[in-house]
C-alpha cells in the first residue's frame, strides 16, 4: 500500500513539473525578442491630441536589414492632474518627512513602481515643498465663468510667509460648478442644474393640476368631481355663526343614496 502511495505522489510531481515547463515555454514564445539584424523598438514620448495631457499617440521606430516594419504608431495616454508631471513614469509616494525648522521645508521620496515601455525614468525622485502653514494667502475676487471652457480663475496673494520660499501669487483654474457666490450657491454647474430641475418639476406639477381642473365636467354650470361614486357641485358660502360654528354644503350630483357621500356634502368650521 505504501508503495502505491509513493508511486502516485511521484506521478503527481512529474505532471506538475511538466505543466510548469510547458507554461514557461508558452510565455517565452509569447514574448519574442528582437530578431537578429533588427535593433528592436525605440519609442518616442507620448504626444497628446489636445493640450498637455489626455489621449494621444506614440511613435516607435526600429532599424536593421531584417526588420519587417521600421515604424509604427500606437495609442497612449498622459494622465492629467498630479500624475501629469512624471508622464510615463509611475511612482510610489512615501509619507512627507518632518518639517525642517531651519529651511522651513519638508521632503519625501518617490520610488519607481512601473514605467511605460520605452520610457526613461529615474528609480527615485525627491520632492520638496514649503511646510504647511508657513505660507498664508489672501483670496482675491474670482473671474467670471468662461462659457467655452466652463472654467473660472481664482488668484491668491501672499499674506504671511517668507517671500524667498513662498510664491507671491497663486493662480488656480477651477470648473464653474465649484464657483460660489455670497450665499454659497453655485453660479453654474451642478447647483444650477439642480435648481433648474427643481423648477421644471414644480412647473410640471402646476401644469398637471391645471389640466386636471380643466378636465372636470360641469353639471348645471357647477364643477363636479369626475371620478368615484360621489360627485358634487360647487360649495355654497359659509352660513351664519351658530354656537360658534359655520356650515356650508354642496349638492350631490351622483351617489346621494350613499352615506359617505352625504357626509362629505357638508363642511363645518369654527367661527
Amino acid at each position: 500500500m505504501k508503495t502505491l502511495l509513493l508511486i502516485a505522489l511521484l506521478c503527481v510531481m512529474v505532471n506538475c513539473l511538466l505543466a510548469q515547463e510547458d507554461t514557461e515555454g508558452k510565455r517565452r514564445r509569447g514574448k519574442k525578442g528582437p530578431q537578429e539584424g533588427c535593433s528592436g523598438w525605440t519609442w518616442q514620448p507620448c504626444v497628446p491630441a489636445e493640450g498637455d495631457c489626455g489621449l494621444g499617440q506614440r511613435q516607435g521606430t526600429q532599424e536593421g536589414p531584417n526588420c519587417k516594419i521600421l515604424s509604427k504608431t500606437i495609442k497612449c495616454r498622459i494622465p492629467c492632474g498630479r500624475r501629469k508631471e512624471y508622464g510615463d513614469c509611475r511612482y510610489r509616494r512615501a509619507p512627507w518627512e518632518e518639517c525642517d525648522a531651519d529651511t522651513n521645508m519638508e521632503s519625501r521620496t518617490l520610488e519607481l513602481k512601473r514605467a511605460v515601455k520605452g520610457a526613461t525614468c529615474e528609480s527615485e525622485v525627491v520632492q520638496t515643498r514649503v511646510c504647511k502653514g508657513a505660507c498664508k494667502y489672501q483670496k482675491k475676487e474670482a473671474t467670471d465663468c468662461n462659457e467655452e471652457s466652463n472654467t473660472f480663475t481664482v488668484t491668491k496673494q501672499l499674506k504671511e510667509g517668507d517671500p524667498t520660499l513662498c510664491q507671491q501669487e497663486i493662480v488656480k483654474t477651477k470648473r464653474c460648478k465649484d464657483k460660489m457666490v455670497g450665499d454659497g450657491e453655485a453660479v453654474t454647474g451642478k447647483a444650477a442644474k439642480k435648481a433648474a430641475k427643481k423648477a421644471a418639476r414644480k412647473e410640471a406639477r402646476k401644469a398637471a393640476r391645471k389640466e386636471k381642473r380643466a378636465k372636470k365636467p360641469e353639471i348645471n354650470g357647477e364643477a363636479a368631481t369626475p371620478k368615484g361614486p360621489c360627485q358634487y357641485g360647487a360649495w355654497s358660502e359659509f352660513g351664519e355663526c351658530v354656537d360658534n360654528k359655520q356650515t356650508r354644503t354642496r349638492p350631490i350630483m351622483s351617489g346621494a343614496e350613499k352615506r359617505r357621500c352625504q357626509q362629505r356634502a357638508t363642511q363645518v368650521r369654527n367661527c
